[in-house]
């Protein structure tokens, strides 16, 4: 609901400290412009966390994990070692700055899940940390082999059958006894917490299988609740939604004029978290606004099959270990699936390069310009097909940070 003389619109911007993306609204012809890098957020604009902003860090742990892949195979080269440990602590840095910023402004309230039931979403979380989900099935609907990997890893050490349930395993000062009774968003913003921390824990990087099971499995959990958790309109994946171009305006989008109604009635519905220009929306909300309420455009329940709200139980699987399809089955977007499987190998292209970089040969450089060119060339043409949004940042940019000094 518009309010007279709100003639604001919705921008998409991305903090250059954190790469994370949010929407917020603005004044039309004002200095933030759809698209644009900032150097941060200022406190008084509410944010609505871009659907993609998850998904960004997976280039982080894309990064991590085909480096040690590539340490897998050169388990005697400490000098590559301690290179590619650099690499795992640049992204690792990353991570935690985009976490950081999740984590703070979604527990002040500043920033909000759009087309989530916060509800839901902790419901959902409780579900997968007490009764778990099967990990074939999580690494069907996520695209992913990680859950049975470390399942597999597990029983190879123990001489016995893999275990084919998954439970998200929270840090013990972060126990679900002991954030069971807080309101839903306290809760999600504890549970990224306990995500940043297992970020942070220099335990996690001793091998691939440490890091997957104490950090990858629980970040991509949280992603699988919060495709399963949100209104599909947010997912930004109706065909209407690409191809934008000058004669047709982002604003007139599916998407973004999904993202207008739900900014306008958060900011009904958390006042002292509004548009007024040097307001400090970090302070707390008052005692519970959102308890028992779902958030605007929320997704209507799922069937009785699927409750709490997304995680099958092992009656719901059929033989084979996959949920069976159905009309109201949530899984995540077609669109998400062809970004997640086209974007790791692209990350390995970028870490072959940076290993080109660093061999002293007079073709090394020529090779990798050619390499970066035409890899280049190649994520421009899938953005152009609409196979990967406009919106996702070529993983090349990353490498361009990494790049030794001089060159």
């Amino acid at each position: 609901m518009t309010s007279p003389g709100d003639n604001r619109i919705v921008v998409l911007l991305k903090s250059l400290t954190t790469n994370n993306r949010f929407y917020t609204l603005v004044s039309p012809g004002g200095i933030f412009q759809n698209g644009d890098v900032i150097a941060e957020f200022p406190n008084h604009l509410p944010l609505g966390i871009a659907y993609p902003c998850l998904e960004d860090g997976l280039n982080d742990f894309a990064v991590i994990r085909t480096t040690f892949e590539t340490l897998d195979l050169f388990p005697d080269d400490q000098e590559l070692r301690s290179e590619m440990m650099g690499i795992i602590n640049d992204a690792r840095q990353s991570l935690q700055r985009r976490l950081v910023e999740l984590r703070d402004k979604l527990e002040s309230g500043q920033a909000h899940f759009l087309g989530t039931d916060l509800n839901e979403f902790k419901e959902a979380l409780v579900h997968l940390s007490t009764k778990g989900n099967i990990r074939k099935t999580l690494d069907n609907m996520m695209k992913l082999d990680v859950f049975e990997s470390v399942a597999a890893v597990e029983a190879e050490a123990a001489s016995e059958a893999p275990q084919p349930m998954y439970h998200l395993e929270l840090l013990p000062h972060h126990s679900l006894d002991s954030l069971r009774g807080l309101p839903a968003r306290e809760f999600v913003a504890r549970v990224f917490n306990d995500v940043l921390e297992s970020v942070a824990d220099d335990e996690n990087y001793l091998n691939k299988y440490r890091f997957d099971k104490n950090v990858f499995q629980k970040f991509i959990s949280l992603m699988f609740v919060n495709y399963a958790t949100t209104d599909p309109m947010f997912y930004g994946t109706n065909k209407a939604d690409y191809g934008v171009s000058g004669e047709k305006e982002m604003q007139d989008t599916p998407l973004y004029r999904a993202v207008a109604v739900a900014l306008r009635e958060l900011e009904l519905e958390f006042p002292q978290e509004g548009a007024a220009a040097g307001a400090d929306a970090r302070k707390q909300p008052p005692a519970r606004a959102d308890a028992g309420r779902a958030h605007p455009l929320a997704p209507p329940p799922l069937p009785a099959a699927a409750t709490p709200g997304i995680l099958p139980g092992p009656a719901a699987v059929d033989a084979g270990g996959s949920a069976p399809a159905g009309p109201h089955a949530h899984e995540p977007p077609s669109w998400a699936h062809a970004e997640q499987t086209l974007m790791e190998p692209f990350m390995s292209i970028a870490e072959a390069m940076q290993l080109l970089r660093r061999l002293d040969h007079p073709r090394a450089r020529e090779c990798g310009e050619i390499i970066s060119l035409n890899t280049r060339r190649l994520f421009r043409q899938l953005k152009t097909l609409g196979l990967i949004s406009p919106v996702v940042a070529d993983p090349l940019d990353h490498m361009d940070d990494l790049r030794p000094e001089g060159d």
